[in-house]
């Protein structure tokens, strides 16, 4: 063959690039013989799609949606027109383009996606194109500082009269606090638990998990339909608690963990106007006819609160005169002071808790080369629990391999001291 090697190099080997930057790198090709072409051109795509199928008996109504961000082409070598021929032997072709302040950030659902990637392909003459083609990440950031509520602190309580066979069997107060309502991925998310079985009935689990919500938008391809936009929601969770807890009868039963936030886009998707993201904590106590929930929504940002780089806010402890629970007074900071600004990288990127999927897409054909598996890369922080800081990491460091939580033991533990030891986060 004459070509040997065809490829997208970015300068940034993630390939992980922030709004208002350049996407950057080069296309490399190495070819055994001379070979004749009308152009070698790159093409740049940014687009978010949602498309899902409802069916009602035999018929079945598509609702999709499609925002165009980008469509670039640029030319690299030859006109376009008439044929020439390229030199053999190995050589690069530099290329940037500007990305805008608006674009939102990369994401891979279950009913839709926002998709960044570049083709290159060498047009020839009487014979099958080739391509060479590579995703990247592009992210929106999400400061934490201009969230008025993300160092506020969230609690959320619920009491339920729990019924026996024949009677009442008592009640099952659950209450729920999180240190504070943003964070940052790899920052350690400190939580507590608390429960007051006063029934008849034994506790015998815990159901706590980090949900990332998503609602997509779409428009159904009826010629009946009215235009409005229909939405569908899928729902995807990350334990934050997988270890044995219980609680006998008439008595109470407490926890106290603190695990790393796993890598993921940033809240709200800003920039993306069919596809919008929610994170919530939320804790259900496993006992028999008990339908007692909590849900609270945080923040998943990308820049740190500055204020709390050093450590996790305390609670503020008041203590409720009628249900001998303690209760959290958030504290905000003075409207006057400005956050500060941000200047440190981020320390690493690491890709998806949700994992890779596919990315070949209709426009691919067997002539279309590159990694076709692929996950968009997040910021990601790391906490040191010794110094209560968060570890700055090269930015090209490759990520680590994703472990599996053990099953029966607990994700995260905690010292005497509150230091918060990051565990290995695992596809769900």
């Amino acid at each position: 063959m004459k070509l040997s090697d065809f490829e997208i190099r970015f300068d940034n080997p993630r390939g992980v690039f922030a709004t208002g930057e350049n996407v950057s790198g080069t296309v490399f090709i190495k070819l055994a013989k001379p070979m004749k072409m009308r152009c070698l051109q790159l093409y740049f795509e940014g687009r978010a799609k949602s498309h899902w199928e409802v069916k009602r008996g035999r018929s079945k109504t598509d609702y999709k949606a499609t925002e165009n961000y980008i469509n670039e082409t640029i030319n690299l070598f030859g006109t376009g027109t008439s044929s020439s021929e390229h030199p053999a032997g190995v050589h690069t072709y530099p290329f940037s383009l500007n990305l805008n302040q608006n674009l939102p950030s990369s994401f891979e659902g279950r009913r839709g996606y926002v998709r960044y990637f570049c083709k290159a392909t060498i047009n020839r003459p009487w014979k099958f194109d080739e391509h060479t083609k590579r995703a990247f990440t592009v992210i929106h950031h999400l400061d934490l500082n201009f969230e008025p509520t993300s160092g506020m602190p969230v609690w959320g309580e619920q009491e339920q009269t729990i019924e026996g066979c024949c009677c009442t069997s008592g009640t099952v107060q659950a209450r729920m606090t999180v240190n504070k309502t943003g964070f940052v991925p790899g920052e350690p998310m400190a939580f507590t638990v608390d429960i007051n079985n006063n029934s008849d009935s034994e506790i015998s689990g815990l159901e706590l998990e980090l949900r990332q919500v998503v609602r997509y938008t779409g428009y159904s391809d009826s010629v009946f339909s009215s235009g409005q936009p229909k939405f569908h929601t899928k729902t995807d969770s990350y334990p934050l608690f997988t270890g044995q807890f219980s609680v006998k009868r008439r008595s109470e039963g407490h926890l106290s963990r603190s695990v790393c936030v796993p890598a993921l886009p940033p809240s709200r998707l800003d920039g993306c106007g069919i596809i919008d993201i929610s994170y919530f904590v939320f804790m259900a106590p496993q006992l028999r006819w008990s339908q007692i929930k909590v849900e609270r929504e945080v923040i998943i940002g990308s820049i740190p609160l500055q204020d709390m780089c050093t450590a996790p806010p305390a609670f503020i402890d008041v203590v409720n005169e009628q249900t001998g629970f303690i209760s959290t007074g958030p504290s905000a900071p003075p409207d006057e002071l400005a956050p500060p600004p941000y200047q440190e990288p981020p320390p690493s990127y690491e890709e998806s808790v949700f994992g890779r999927v596919e990315i070949r897409d209709e426009n691919d054909d067997v002539h279309t080369e590159g990694n076709m598996s692929w996950a968009p890369s997040y910021p990601y922080y790391h906490w040191d629990p010794n110094t209560r800081h968060f570890q700055m990491i090269a930015t090209t460091q490759s990520p680590p391999v994703p472990a599996t939580v053990p099953s029966g033991d607990a994700p995260a533990a905690v010292s005497e001291e509150g230091n918060s030891q990051c565990p290995p986060y695992n596809q769900l």
